[in-house]
């Protein structure tokens, strides 16, 4: 596949995910807030939960990502669960109180969706072909030439060229230690 046609076709499914779930972010907000107004939320409680319910879990999402260490991903995979699951409750109830089992199961399925969404984007990765071609496009634009590797030997002299000249230059700018005057 060419470079450039995998390129736009993950940028295409990215902004096509990435509508899903700020759709799916729309709906659950509304459900959310509906939620909020029935345990007796009203005002700017009941407009801004989802702040506090939805949002947590794009940051727990976040904090999975391959970047960062084991413990951090963990902390990501609970806020997620957490989060998540408070979202699915809020969306499955609404939908329950706002008219029986059809309305909760769309609840469910939005956040279904999201989640889906959200998995996605998060693993597009192009094929070893195309990965292929995009390094070796990157190497002929590259205006240094490819140096070739140096056999465990010729690094150690290296090192050790490298050692000596550094002693050299460390030998050359000493200083003489400065008498301390008595005030």
């Amino acid at each position: 596949m060419n470079v450039k046609i995998a390129d736009r076709v993950r940028l295409a499914v990215t902004l096509v995910a990435t509508a899903i779930m700020v759709y799916a972010l729309y709906v659950s907000k509304d459900h959310i807030t509906h939620v909020a107004h029935l345990i007796g939320l009203y005002g700017y409680q009941a407009a801004t939960l989802f702040i506090l319910i939805d949002i947590p879990a794009l940051v727990g999402k976040a904090l999975r990502l391959r970047y960062f260490s084991t413990t951090t991903r963990k902390t990501g995979l609970r806020l997620m669960i957490v989060s998540g699951t408070l979202s699915l409750v809020c969306n499955v109830l609404s939908g329950w109180f706002g008219g029986g089992v059809g309305p909760a199961g769309y609840g469910a399925f939005v956040v279904l969706m999201f989640l889906v969404m959200e998995n996605v984007v998060t693993r597009i990765k192009p094929a070893a072909a195309v990965t292929r071609a995009k390094n070796a496009t990157s190497d002929t634009t590259d205006s240094t030439p490819a140096q070739p590797a140096l056999t465990p030997a010729q690094r150690g002299a290296e090192t050790r060229k490298r050692n000596a000249e550094v002693k050299r230059l460390e030998a050359a700018y000493a200083a003489q230690a400065a008498p301390v005057s008595g005030a």
